[in-house]
């Protein structure tokens, strides 16, 4: 049984695409050549304020996350069964 989609695929593949699509690549293009630029949108002092809170904000992020107990304890051993042949590292060690 064929899968729907493989035969509305397979319909639109005999038609032929509309007439409004032969030439829809250059008339996107002209409309974005004639939209206005704007200009001075983007400052330089603008782009260093938001980097400046991006950093300050992955700091204190950074500095509650440390603060955590979970972060100061150690991680627990974890146990992995390489005989088991279904880990991926069984293959890096030619086992």
């Amino acid at each position: 049984m064929t899968d729907p989609i493989d035969h509305d695929l397979a319909r639109l593949s005999r038609g032929m695409p509309p007439a409004a699509l032969a030439d829809m690549e250059q008339r996107v293009a002209a409309t974005i050549a004639a939209a206005p630029v704007p200009v001075g949108t983007l400052s330089a002092r603008g782009m260093a304020l938001a980097a400046a809170a991006a950093m300050v904000l992955g700091l204190a992020g950074g500095g509650v996350m440390a603060g955590r107990s979970e972060a100061r304890e150690r991680p627990g051993a974890a146990v992995v069964a390489l005989g088991g042949g279904l880990a991926p590292s069984t293959l890096l060690l030619g086992r």
